[in-house]
């Protein structure tokens, strides 16, 4: 019998000792914690829409809507510039260096804030021309914006129990105060907004007392802005990209077939959302994971990481894309009435994505550890171009089977693209713009 290799001895030898198995235990806590943070996060934000669209009818929830894209604007904004970079490399840095990042980190956040807030303050004044609904707008902006911040701070210093407890905490205290209101007939959508900003305020609050350690050094500001500028406006513009892949065919498909299309496509994202539950969560996980191993040993720590992520998420996708070809029709009937049992061919297909874009992410997660976004935006602005230029004749002539075609070839080409990329990349050795050395 062959003899085990040595990481595999010292694995067991690690399970048989306590202090291998608290080890072991506490590493498969935080992945644990994520997932459960993520499905108690999208289950109340599922909850909290319903209790507002019941609470205010539909035109005063269409201006709270109206209201909130703006927020979700400046959260993907706040995702590419500080978010996405912190996470990758602020678990890389080692001691001193470390929390002086993440101090330099908090400066940009809190500027960010301000300049969010009072753009979607003003903004919304003067578009809508309601003055107290502009104002709590603003206010809810920047009180959640500092919210999700501190659950993904708080992530990248490896304290996923806090993030679970001030999530629990904002999302009970709005969905406890909402239905209040609601109950009371006290509810408008400004009121909804003020209910938002002052949860979430608490929630940030909560979580000052678990920042961690932070030096500030002066000296190191110009260097670690230009390394995150350097990674993040790739970030921005990538998601500009994706939303211009996602949502433009939709609107062209919808304005050649119909609304029915539309509400077909609904119906399919709402089967699907296990899947994006499960992204929500990686995102939590592998890239802290990924900037740690490239930082302690290089390239060599970097590809198992990407690979194990690439190869679970491949296969997990798969097996549920296997899942809905079985029972989609039976989860539409039950969900959504007989007349969508139909369509379930259409769940089907659309899942087809979610293995894809799975393995794009894994390899997402390393051009961000490497800190060379701009391969990045490099592969979804060509599938955006892809997507764009063939979806209205696609549509024209094969319908809603041209358009999921469409959609799956654009994510192959996403993957396909960065595969290429990494690959190359990978030959070489990271080169940071910028690094914070230990005092």
């Amino acid at each position: 019998m062959p003899a085990l290799p040595r990481d595999f001895r010292a694995l067991a030898g690690a399970c048989r000792s306590a202090a291998g198995r608290a080890a072991i235990g506490r590493g498969a806590a935080g992945p644990a914690l994520s997932v459960a943070d993520q499905a108690l996060v999208s289950a109340c934000n599922f909850a909290t829409t319903i209790v507002l669209a019941h609470a205010l009818g539909l035109e005063a929830f269409g201006l709270f809507s109206t209201a909130w894209i703006a927020v979700l604007l400046t959260i993907s904004l706040q995702l590419g510039l500080v978010v996405c970079p912190m996470i990758s490399i602020g678990p890389g840095l080692p001691g001193e260096a470390g929390h002086a990042y993440y101090a330099i980190v908090l400066v940009h956040e809190a500027a960010f804030l301000v300049l969010a807030g009072s753009a979607v303050a003003i903004g919304l004044a003067l578009t809508l021309g309601d003055p107290a609904l502009a104002l709590a707008a603003g206010m809810a902006c920047a009180a959640h914006l500092a919210q999700d911040f501190s659950r993904r701070y708080l992530f990248a210093r490896g304290r996923p129990s806090v993030v679970l407890g001030i999530d629990a905490l904002n999302q009970g205290i709005k969905l406890v105060l909402l239905v209040l209101l609601a109950r009371s007939g006290m509810l408008s959508p400004a009121r909804a907004l003020e209910v938002v900003a002052a949860s979430a305020v608490l929630s940030c609050l909560c979580a000052v007392p678990f920042r961690g350690r932070l030096a500030w050094r002066a000296g190191e500001f110009g260097a670690a802005s230009r390394r995150q500028w350097h990674s993040g406006r790739w970030l921005v513009l990538t998601g500009l990209m994706q939303w211009l892949s996602g949502y433009a065919g939709l609107l062209i498909a919808g304005a050649l077939l119909g609304v029915t299309l539309i509400g077909v496509l609904r119906a399919a994202q709402s089967i699907l959302g296990v899947l994006n539950l499960i992204r929500d969560a990686l995102e939590n996980i592998v890239p802290p994971i990924a900037g740690r191993a490239l930082a302690s040993r290089g390239l060599d720590g970097l590809q198992p990481v990407i690979g194990v992520t690439a190869a679970i998420g491949f296969a997990g996708g798969l097996s549920f894309t296997g899942l809905l070809a079985l029972t989609g029709t039976s989860l539409l009937a039950a969900a959504f009435g007989p007349e969508m049992a139909a369509y379930a061919w259409v769940v089907t297909w659309y899942s087809l994505l979610f293995p894809v874009s799975l393995v794009s992410f894994a390899q997402i997660c390393a051009f961000r550890a490497l800190e060379r976004t701009g391969a990045v935006f490099a592969a979804t602005a060509a599938a955006a171009a892809l997507n764009l230029a063939l979806v209205y004749p696609a549509v024209r002539g094969f319908g809603i089977e041209g358009l999921l075609v469409v959609a799956i070839t654009a994510e192959m080409l996403v993957c396909l693209v960065l595969a290429g990329l990494l690959r190359r990349a990978l030959k070489a050795a990271p080169t940071p713009v910028g690094r914070l050395q230990p005092a």
